[in-house]
């Protein structure tokens, strides 16, 4: 693995790295998968260049802002925002412009001559952007791996990238998922609320009146349009926020396990396992490791 600091460029043209530009990035080589984590500063512009590989990536934190000067483009402009799942082809021209908050974002790299994963081609092959809980979710587990090197990690990371694509692939027009133009618009307050509340206790009722429909209506459209449910996103995110935490400092596990929902450190240390194969004092030990 890869820990490198660069500094901010900006007036680049042609095939440059999808470090361009950040301060701080993480990348391994996981089978046929470049698997970068990148942050970019804010209201940082990195002017039109192209990348050698396709990329497909998930907003974490934060977010930016891609644009397309090719006209062929149907969505020359795409809001790629916390959560957001997007891919770039290999080759095609683009601009970031990032937003006020900076940006945290997990990038797959495919390996071009990989036969392989000719079955991703409609993904990989086109400029999507959508939102997608589970893809979302992936990625995050994808991001931890990075944070703990081990011999694991390439075989773990290939693992994750490859059900990410299948997620994705299967949300394209075509398999049973509507365009993202088609999503409600209630379903994005439900979403904004969550991303900024998980910490709080939260019910599907209360979500379900800050967005205007019943619960029972939330909860099935919720798991259509991203393939998990909604009490399992909260427990998500909760986790990951736990996960930087133990990792950022010396606070105690049981503060930690309230700071972010859990009833408990009993309760923390179940759903971090089952989520991470570790238990919170494990991941810290690991991530602590030189």
């Amino acid at each position: 693995m890869s820990h490198n600091t660069s500094r901010r460029t900006n007036g680049s043209r042609g095939a440059v790295p999808i470090t361009m530009g950040s301060p701080r990035f993480e990348a391994i080589e996981a089978g046929p998968f470049r698997v970068t984590r990148a942050s970019f500063l804010a209201h940082d512009v990195l002017e039109a260049h192209t990348h050698d590989r396709t990329t497909f990536a998930v907003m974490l934190s934060g977010g930016f802002r891609l644009d397309f000067p090719n006209p062929c483009i149907r969505r020359r402009s795409h809001d790629c925002l916390r959560g957001t799942v997007f891919t770039e082809p290999a080759g095609e021209t683009h601009s970031n412009h990032i937003l006020a908050a900076g940006a945290s974002v997990v990038v797959i790299q495919p390996d071009p001559t990989d036969e392989t994963l000719d079955p991703f081609a409609p993904l990989l092959d086109g400029v999507h952007s959508f939102a997608h809980a589970a893809v979302e979710l992936a990625g995050r587990r994808l991001a931890r791996e990075l944070e703990v090197d081990d011999t694991l990690t390439s075989l773990s990371a290939q693992a994750i990238a490859v059900e990410m694509m299948v997620a994705a692939s299967r949300h394209l027009p075509g398999n049973g998922h509507s365009q993202p133009s088609g999503r409600p618009l209630w379903l994005r307050t439900a979403e904004e609320l969550v991303r900024d509340e998980f910490r709080n206790p939260l019910r599907l009722d209360d979500v379900a009146r800050a967005a205007g429909v019943s619960a029972s209506h939330l909860a099935a459209v919720f798991r259509t349009a991203h393939g998990v449910s909604l009490g399992s996103y909260i427990r998500a995110l909760r986790i990951d926020w736990a996960a930087d935490r133990l990792a950022a400092g010396r606070e105690s596990i049981a503060a930690i396990a309230l700071q972010a929902g859990f009833a408990d450190q009993a309760h923390l240390t179940r759903a971090f396992k089952r989520a991470t194969g570790r238990t919170p004092a494990a991941w810290r030990a690991d991530t602590d490791a030189p």
